[in-house]
């Protein structure tokens, strides 16, 4: 019997090779994403991060959440996730979530229109349905976390693996864009309890990086030079702020060469991609200039993994300003906190890992 099903195995196989039997399916992890993301952007760094995700195989993106409500209305986000899904043949699930701030620390967003329940919903059903623990990474307001948290903490602390959320200011030293959107927000998911890894976004102020914030710059011709055409064109869409009735056709559309070459000599402000390797088994290897996250059986013998950041234990408390306290008291949580271990070669690294994450959705 074992024999018949082996050679009807490789039957199927060889009739139909586009059926993919993945032995490491059940290893994949489960991602909830939370996003600022719009259309058009207030910073398309938020594209770039979303293409990235859907660029790591080894991560099962099961929801986008929507930040800001009533600003996906005007400037929907969904817009790159429907061309994503359509190029690259998914289908991942997105919900606009909460429109207006928090009001108070336990506040379950119960209050709001329908049509903006769906983002709590979503994160509340993935949760539920999981076989296991999920991730959940934040690039924008926490508020739609915190809510659904508000509304089943039995259910976050049982199925949360980690919480990594980009946002805030290493060193309390002002309130970074993000924590602007929901102070309080970020003060109950900072304050939970919860597996919370911090990456600040800034670390001593504005644009400035100490090592305790994940913030560079890249030129987006060092991202972008090596992905294929409709991935341009996603891109282009995006940074030019088109607004075309047909946003699927676009992507297969001859562009004019001055388009690309504008976007391709444009400097890009990064604080996510490369970082969400750092849920996965892979590891940062160089080769001559370039560098690579890899996983264990794409490392060659005599590479090592070098550690260009790891997460290190602090106690922090955010009060309902949005102001991180880095202190140990009775009211602060331990909680990881981002690090640079190689400062000299971190924004190229960086660069240099993101653009081959891209060039992977190519394969």
């Amino acid at each position: 019997m074992n024999i018949i099903l082996k050679l009807l195995l490789v039957i199927v196989v060889t009739v139909c090779p586009g059926i993919s039997f993945s032995a490491n399916q059940s290893e994949k992890i489960p991602v909830i994403y939370s996003t600022d993301l719009f259309h058009p952007h207030d910073d398309p760094d938020d594209h770039f991060d979303i293409v990235t995700l859907y660029s790591i195989p080894e991560i099962d993106l099961r929801a986008v959440i929507l930040d800001q409500g009533a600003k996906q209305d005007k400037r929907p986000g969904r817009i790159p996730i429907q061309q994503l899904n359509h190029l690259l043949g998914r289908d991942v699930p997105y919900g606009i979530g909460l429109s207006r701030p928090l009001a108070n620390a336990l506040d379950p967003g119960y209050g709001e229109l329908k049509k903006y329940q769906k983002g709590v919903k979503l994160i509340i059903n993935v949760l539920r349905e999981a076989a296991k623990p999920v991730t959940i990474i934040t690039v924008g307001s926490m508020r739609d976390i915190a809510a659904a948290y508000n509304r089943e903490p039995a259910l976050f602390n049982r199925k949360v693996e980690k919480l990594l959320i980009f946002i805030g200011d290493a060193q309390g030293a002002f309130r970074e864009h993000n924590v602007k959107l929901d102070p309080i927000a970020y003060a109950r998911v900072m304050n939970s309890g919860l597996p919370v890894f911090w990456v600040p976004s800034f670390d001593g102020g504005l644009w400035q990086n100490n090592g305790n914030a994940s913030f560079w710059r890249a030129k987006q011709v060092d991202l972008l030079e090596g992905i294929s055409s409709p991935m341009i064109n996603f891109f282009v869409y995006a940074l030019l702020k088109k607004n075309e009735e047909d946003h699927m056709g676009f992507l297969y559309r001859k562009i004019p060469k001055t388009e690309k070459q504008y976007i391709l000599k444009g400097i890009r402000n990064l604080w996510c991609t490369a970082i969400f390797t750092f849920i996965t088994k892979r590891g940062f290897v160089q080769r001559g200039e370039d560098w690579f996250a890899l996983g264990e059986s794409e490392i060659q013998s005599g590479e090592t993994i070098e550690k260009i950041f790891t997460f290190s234990p602090v106690s922090v408390f955010v009060d309902n300003n949005g102001k991180e306290w880095l202190e140990d008291s009775t009211r602060s949580r331990k909680i990881q906190r981002f690090k640079i271990l190689k400062m000299e070669a971190y924004a190229h690294a960086m660069t240099s890992v993101t653009r081959h994450l891209l060039e992977e959705l190519d394969r």
